[in-house]
């Protein structure tokens, strides 16, 4: 099989001790550039901040200005974060936010099939994240239209208004919001989602007919659209409605269910901030 000379001097520079930054062929992943153009790759590297490697095939592996990167997607996040003071993030796939600067993306070992770590420095101090737990790498943390599933469009009355998808299958979506304490967003939601593989068993954003005691919160419908604060408590939003925020932060949206394996569907929902809202 013919390498490339660029993967070739990459390999190099890993055996001179420098590290290998290679994601494995055996890991799903897309870069999603800043100006929305997107690359689907069978490998990637990432260390000492000299830009991305990426291997699109075979034959081609180019190496993409990191400040032109918008994330890395591994597959499990839908909304782009927005982190105040930090110039990266790391997504979890249950919808926390870890702020910092990513410095090093390698594999455990050298089997390229293995799960890769994520080194990231936090305002708490450096830290080290498995690729199992991350849905997206964020390089660029400032939104953009091009950049993900939430769109970011202007009206009449409206300073901001963004559209997601919410999966089914992921309890908690970020919804790259940042919200201050008490001030109001509308948020309209429509779909459906399937709760489990029982025929009918589904919910629209006001929930289901039933209530599930492990779910965040046990007294509201399951399946109901549920919003939280970065890693806050969680609070109930339905299908229509105004929503005083609670906390200020990253405005995350959810299902409330425990269980998201056997679930199917999604929700759209549309977040506006009204124009000249006030902002305590």
């Amino acid at each position: 099989m013919r390498r490339s000379t660029s993967f070739t001097a990459a390999l190099c520079v890993a055996v001179l001790g420098l590290g290998s930054a290679l994601v494995g062929q055996g890991q799903r992943a897309t870069i999603v550039m800043r100006s929305g153009e997107q690359h689907p790759a069978l490998n990637i590297g990432y260390f000492d901040n000299r830009g991305l490697i990426v291997r699109t095939s075979f034959e081609q592996e180019p190496t993409l200005p990191i400040d032109q990167v918008a994330y890395i997607d591994f597959g499990g996040g839908s909304a782009p974060a927005t982190v105040a003071g930090a110039p990266h993030a790391v997504v979890m796939k249950d919808g926390s936010v870890v702020p910092g600067t990513v410095t090093r993306i390698a594999h455990v070992s050298d089997d390229q099939s293995t799960p890769w770590n994520i080194a990231i420095t936090t305002p708490s101090g450096p830290r080290t994240i498995s690729s199992n737990d991350v849905a997206r790498v964020y390089f660029a943390t400032t939104p953009s239209p091009a950049v993900g599933t939430a769109g970011q469009v202007s009206g009449s009355g409206v300073e901001d208004m963004r559209v997601i998808t919410m999966d089914g299958k992921q309890q908690w979506t970020p919804t790259g919001v940042t919200v201050r304490r008490g001030e109001t967003l509308t948020i309209r939601a429509s779909g459906d989602v399937t709760l489990s593989l029982n025929a009918g068993d589904t919910a629209n954003p006001a929930g289901a007919a039933r209530t599930d005691p492990a779910s965040p919160m046990p007294q509201t419908p399951t399946g109901a659209l549920i919003g939280r604060i970065n890693n806050g408590r969680p609070f109930v939003i339905g299908a229509t409605t105004q929503v005083a925020m609670p906390d200020s932060g990253q405005l995350f949206l959810g299902i409330n269910d425990s269980s998201f394996s056997d679930n199917g569907g999604s929700f759209r929902v549309e977040v506006a901030r009204p124009a000249g809202a006030i902002r305590r």
